[in-house]
């Protein structure tokens, strides 16, 4: 079976779905009988370029310069590409909509005749339609709404999402796969002063709470987070650790002041941005993640923190709640600050609590969170849409 890949850009930087695809083409490629391929464009934030060094690692990857525009990321070669080679693929998995890549895609494989689904990563949320609601209404009608109403069914990352589809379009076919997490989160060894050793002095030897992900209003930090840090009576340290988000400049500035004007200087450390590989000793010995965003499509760092063994609070705007729930891995409380300084105060407070959550998201995690049980599903998933089309699979071969 041949299935090519589709989304707009992998540079690090766009989050989630572009880091994520990588090495679920690669595990798809480890299953018997795969033949698993990407197409994107070179985007790396305006006016850059990836570099070839951050491309998916031993991942065929058809790459293609962007033309015009960061946020459509038009890529004039790609377009002829998919155009010429959609019809030598048995389906094409689209990842993200809002771009010209989605876009394209789904026309030549309409044309080509080759069926193809369509991955939302959070893009038809209710949050995403607020957010230039005219200018995507327009576009809907003139483009994308042919890119969902063409597409045999929809990868979606959890119920939420799929609730999300069906909002657009009503009896779509969705499969509720969630991500996976890279075996890394198992096999790099526990480093228990690496969090401390980042936030430095100021810490002391309080319990350290992590909030790990990009500096992006949406994320809760400034009207969430920090004011129910502020009135928590547990006296935990918060490590605020990643970069500010491209999108919203300047957000990192408001971030400070709400620090000043809470009074929460002393216990707050803004680590800035963390590195790939360094992340998962951030996790370890942590007090718990937080992750408080009023809107969120899965949400990877939290299948990560479980992997590794870490607690976890999340907001109920984080679709990964769900595993959260399933596992027992932590607390969900509503976009409200007393709600979350309440569950907070609850971690920090008890030890023998925070062990027992962690063990058990470590253990759903390896049971139910990695790329190989991942790829064995999403192999699921295109046999049933080739047969739902009414091509003939390849005859699945097992991967045990």
């Amino acid at each position: 079976m041949r299935v090519l890949h589709v989304i707009p850009g992998v540079a690090p930087r766009y989050g989630g779905p572009s880091t994520a695809i990588g090495p679920m083409v690669a595990a798809l490629n480890r299953l018997p009988g795969v033949t698993a391929e990407i197409a994107t464009t070179d985007a790396d934030g305006p006016g850059r370029r990836i570099d070839p060094a951050l491309l998916p690692a031993g991942v065929p990857v058809h790459l293609f310069r962007r033309t015009l525009s960061e946020r459509w990321k038009f890529s004039a070669g790609l377009g002829r590409w998919l155009n010429r080679n959609a019809r030598n693929y048995d389906l094409v998995h689209i990842h993200a909509v809002w771009s010209f890549a989605p876009a394209a895609a789904g026309r030549a494989a309409r044309r080509a005749g080759v069926p193809y689904l369509v991955r939302p990563a959070g893009m038809l949320s209710g949050y995403t339609w607020g957010r230039g609601a005219w200018a995507k209404r327009a576009y809907w009608r003139l483009v994308e709404r042919a890119t969902v109403f063409g597409a045999a069914g929809f990868h979606v990352t959890s119920p939420d999402e799929a609730t999300e589809v069906a909002a657009v379009r009503p009896g779509a076919r969705t499969f509720v796969i969630p991500n996976g997490v890279e075996d890394a989160a198992r096999t790099v060894p526990p480093d228990p002063t690496a969090l401390r050793r980042r936030c430095g002095a100021a810490a002391g030897n309080r319990p350290i709470l992590l909030f790990l992900s990009r500096l992006h209003p949406k994320k809760g930090v400034a009207d969430l987070l920090l004011p129910a840090l502020a009135q928590s009576a547990g006296g935990a340290f918060l490590a605020i650790a990643g970069g500010e988000d491209f999108h919203a400049p300047g957000h990192e500035a408001e971030v400070r002041t709400a620090i000043a004007r809470l009074g929460v200087r002393d216990r707050v450390g803004l680590l800035g941005p963390v590195a790939a590989a360094e992340r998962w000793n951030l996790f370890d010995w942590a007090a718990g993640l937080v992750l408080p965003s009023r809107s969120e499509n899965f949400g990877i760092v939290v299948a990560e923190a479980m992997a590794r063994g870490c607690p976890v609070v999340v907001t109920d705007g984080v679709q990964a709640k769900n595993l959260v729930i399933a596992a027992g891995a932590g607390r969900v409380v509503p976009f409200d600050p007393l709600a979350l300084a309440a569950a907070l105060d609850e971690l920090v407070g008890r030890p023998e609590l925070r062990a027992s959550l962690g063990d058990a998201g470590r253990r759903y995690a390896a049971e139910h969170l990695t790329w190989h049980r991942v790829a064995d599903a999403l192999l699921s998933m295109y046999h049933t849409l080739l047969a739902d089309a009414g091509r003939a699979p390849p005859p699945r071969i097992s991967s045990v």
